[in-house]
């Protein structure tokens, strides 16, 4: 498995030193906890002033946590991480989770999440101007059970447009999707919404936007092996903390988020890649400040896939989220 681990850890290391020295406390807690945390993430796009703000800003070691972020190189790589051991969490969405857990493949939970809204995008050749004129035609997705595949077939659902004659294509990476549809390789893809602003340019039309067609859908939550919460519950709920403390950063100081986005996408802060995903952030509410497990939108997202033949039965809940990490970090915000 193929997996990165981001270079801001080793960066950030002397200070977090600095701060466990200063604050005279010790790596873990009294009753062995110790306060670090593993994350496994999907590289950020345009929504890394969202996304990475709590790691620019340092506040994860503010909270007294070190947290390591490993970069995986596709969604598929998110759960076999998880269930191996290799991390401590991923974000990840929550439908493969909810069809791993059918198969009865992992002992985890839902704690939170990064992102309780989806910007996704179903683009078509010029052609093609509508959802409801994409039976028979192909589409570019990348696993049958991963999110461009799942997403695709909730918003053909959703619109009563049939996906069943459709021939999809494994298009790879979400550039990749995108990149087909311009090069003519495919007559549709399933990929985010980061590429909007250069559709029309590209000779593409957006036939579909999922905060407008599923807007509960949601895209990524953070599930967390249950041994390893057990183990260091107060490195999740830092962990959590120090995400809030990020989220409700980057709402508050639009300039920064727009430049940190842009910092990781090569570019700069106005263009219309970037500015289109913030304002789409912003306008939806798509990031939770908050963190929040978004049991509503798991309820919905459960149905949906139930309704759309992904999982048998809907998600039993009750077993696969646990809220006292994110309830207690949202307390330590407060105090």
């Amino acid at each position: 498995m193929s997996m990165d681990v981001r270079p801001g850890i080793r960066r950030l290391l002397p200070l977090l030193l600095v701060v466990v020295l200063s604050a005279g406390c010790a790596t873990g807690t009294d009753n062995g906890d110790q306060l670090t945390w593993k994350v496994g993430t999907l590289q950020c796009s345009t929504d890394c002033g969202f996304l990475k703000m709590a790691e620019e800003k340092g506040f994860f070691e503010r909270r007294g946590v070190e947290v390591e972020f490993v970069t995986l190189q596709s969604a598929s790589q998110a759960l076999p991480a998880l269930a191996s051991g290799e991390v401590d969490a991923v974000e990840q969405n929550a439908g493969a989770f909810f069809i791993a857990s059918e198969r009865g493949d992992l002992d985890a939970s839902i704690i939170g999440s990064t992102m309780i809204g989806l910007p996704w995008a179903i683009y078509a050749k010029k052609e093609i101007t509508s959802l409801d004129q994409l039976p028979g035609t192909s589409i570019a997705i990348s696993s049958p059970t991963g999110l461009p595949a799942t997403i695709a077939d909730v918003m053909f659902a959703q619109a009563g447009v049939s996906g069943e004659s459709m021939q999809k294509l494994n298009g790879g990476g979400n550039a990749d999707r995108y990149r087909a549809v311009v090069a003519g390789t495919t007559d549709s893809a399933s990929s985010p919404a980061d590429y909007v602003p250069r559709a029309a340019g590209d000779g593409v039309n957006v036939v579909a936007l999922s905060p407008d067609v599923v807007p509960d859908y949601p895209r990524y939550s953070i599930i967390a092996r249950n041994d390893r919460l057990a183990a260091k519950p107060e490195a999740a709920r830092r962990y959590l903390a120090g995400l809030m403390d990020g989220f409700r950063y980057a709402y508050a100081h639009a300039e920064e988020a727009l430049a940190l986005a842009a910092k990781e996408a090569g570019t700069t802060p106005d263009d219309p890649y970037i500015t289109y995903m913030h304002d789409l952030i912003v306008d939806k509410q798509l990031v939770d400040p908050d963190a929040g497990v978004a049991e509503p939108r798991l309820t919905y997202l459960s149905t949906m896939l139930t309704d759309t033949g992904h999982l048998r039965r809907p998600a039993d809940l009750a077993t696969l989220v646990d809220d006292r990490p994110q309830n207690d970090a949202l307390a330590m915000t407060r105090s």
